[in-house]
Parts: C-alpha cells; sequence; structure tokens
C-alpha cells in the first residue's frame, strides 16, 4: 500500500499545473515540489468568452496585466502563441517595433524583456502547458524579477524601472479572436 501510495503522491506533484489562481492568490510552479506564490489585492478579473476556448480571463492590477486561455482539445494557434501575442502587443500598444533584449527560457516559462521604440522596455512572463497559454505583462518588473530568481538565482535585472512602459492595458486575444482568428478548430 505505501507504494502505490507514493506512486500516487509522485504522480500528483507531477501533474499539479504550472500555474493557477486560487484564492485571490497566483501560483508559479517552480519545481515539483515548490510553488512560488503571490498574493493579490486591488484586483479587476474579467470572464472572456469564445467558442474556441474552455477557460478565459484577464486579471489587472496596478502593475501587472494577465491574459489566461485555455482552449479546447481541438483548438489550434494559427501560429506560434507568444509571436501572435508580440504581433497583438504591437497593434494594440500602437508600437512601431519591439525587440528581444533579453529572453530567459525554464521548463514552462519565457522571461523577456522587450526594447519598444528604442525607448521603453516591457517585461513579459510567458507560461504554456498542454492548452493553456498564460502572458503577464509587468508594468513595475516586480513579479519578473521574483520569480525569474526562483528559476535562475543568480540572476541579476539590469534594467531601470524608470524604463518600462506604464501603461493602462485591458485588451484580450480572446476578445478579438473573432475579428483575427488567432486560434480555431484544428482542420
Amino acid at each position: 500500500m505505501g507504494f502505490i501510495k507514493t506512486i500516487l503522491k509522485s504522480f500528483f506533484k507531477v501533474s499539479r499545473p504550472i500555474f493557477s489562481m486560487q484564492e485571490d492568490i497566483l501560483r508559479f510552479k517552480v519545481n515539483s515540489d515548490y510553488f512560488y506564490e503571490v498574493a493579490l489585492e486591488n484586483f479587476e478579473i474579467k470572464t472572456r468568452h469564445d467558442p474556441y476556448v474552455i477557460d478565459a480571463y484577464t486579471l489587472k492590477t496596478k502593475y501587472i496585466y494577465l491574459e489566461h486561455i485555455k482552449v479546447d482539445n481541438d483548438v489550434v494557434w494559427n501560429a506560434d502563441a507568444l509571436s501572435i501575442y508580440e504581433n497583438f502587443l504591437i497593434e494594440q500598444l500602437k508600437l512601431k517595433h519591439i525587440k528581444k533584449f533579453e529572453h530567459k527560457k525554464f521548463n514552462h516559462y519565457d522571461f523577456i524583456i522587450y526594447e519598444v521604440d528604442s525607448v521603453f522596455i516591457i517585461p513579459l512572463i510567458y507560461i504554456w502547458e498542454g492548452s493553456k497559454d498564460v502572458f503577464i505583462l509587468d508594468f513595475e518588473s516586480s513579479l519578473y524579477k521574483k520569480l525569474l530568481s526562483q528559476m535562475q538565482k543568480d540572476y541579476i535585472f539590469e534594467f531601470k524601472n524608470e524604463n518600462i512602459l506604464k501603461v493602462d492595458f485591458d485588451s484580450s486575444l480572446v476578445k478579438l479572436n473573432a475579428f483575427k482568428s488567432y486560434f480555431n478548430i484544428s482542420h
């Protein structure tokens, strides 16, 4: 019986989601035994609807903007989800261009610093697992730095916070999918 319990515990640890939100807490899976948690205060959450998604919402605080998209099993993105999001940012923020200054990958996480129009930067955390994609814009860099430091202990944030583009962002890939066809049924 102890052997079966051990196997079930191991399976549960491995199969837990990479990212989740429960009880006003964001949880980020760092490894099979540890989750980095961020308590949320003063946030606005909007459920997003589209025929191709099972679960979608945007979450907005003073400093972060998060979009969580879980598509149905028979749905595919029409291009790489991260590339779609980059183009979405350019379009929605009316930017001339963005360039990656920093890109660090750990398991299901991408940490990216974009240079925006050769003046500002935007920190983005991209999380993917199965049919779920999460995009987090961090307009303060705090979550970016702390979560990345959990993955890479010697990480040093080499950018100035005053260079971070601070905007009141409130746009959604899911909301615009009907017009832009970011994802649809696979054929």
